[in-house]
């Protein structure tokens, strides 16, 4: 190959490369604000622990025309019977404040890695402590750190997998110091 044709096939694989990579970038940043509120779940962080293979990640997005989205992606659980959002720090147990499977505006799936459930919430869907306020009370609750996702099986009645709910915005730029966080990605499920 002529070295003018290798400089020209390097250059366009370096552009291609390069286009993938800030189109990548781009998408995540998206989602992010798309979906600034999480949780990573976990039957560590059951109270008390629970040894399960189970792993989840629970996304909601800001309040906007009177409804926030949420998004819960399970791997290793097919038979949730419950998962809700509680009113609880880190290291307690609280109150159900939100359902999350099951509901009349969620859709669910069970699939062969997993379940998927999504759906929106409404003033109306608050319950327990939260029955008859606002989803800004929700997110407030939510940025103080007091709110938790947990999702319940047969097996584990008081739940099998929990993650607390943070703002992944205000996480993601508190941890610049270097540590590394293990993450559940989102699998191959598909809605």
């Amino acid at each position: 190959m002529n070295p003018s044709k290798l400089l020209f096939a390097s250059i366009l694989v370096l552009a291609v490369s390069l286009t993938v990579m800030v189109s990548v970038s781009m998408i995540e940043q998206i989602h992010a604000a798309k979906y600034p509120y999480k949780a990573q779940l976990s039957g560590k962080d059951e109270v008390p622990p629970v040894q399960t293979t189970a792993t989840g990640e629970a996304e909601f997005t800001l309040p906007a025309n009177d409804s926030m989205k949420y998004r819960v992606n399970v791997t290793g659980i097919s038979n949730a019977t419950a998962a809700h959002i509680h009113m609880g720090q880190v290291g307690k147990n609280g109150d159900v404040i939100v359902d999350l499977l099951n509901t009349p505006s969620s859709k669910d799936k069970d699939t062969a890695y997993g379940s998927i459930f999504r759906g929106n919430i409404t003033a109306s869907s608050l319950k327990g402590p939260m029955q008859g306020k606002t989803l800004d009370d929700l997110a407030a609750a939510i940025e103080s750190g007091d709110t938790y996702v947990n999702v319940h099986t047969a097996d584990h009645k008081d739940g099998e997998i929990r993650g607390q709910l943070s703002n992944a915005d205000k996480a993601e730029k508190s941890s610049s110091s270097g540590s590394s966080n293990s993450t559940v990605g989102f699998s191959t499920l598909t809605e």
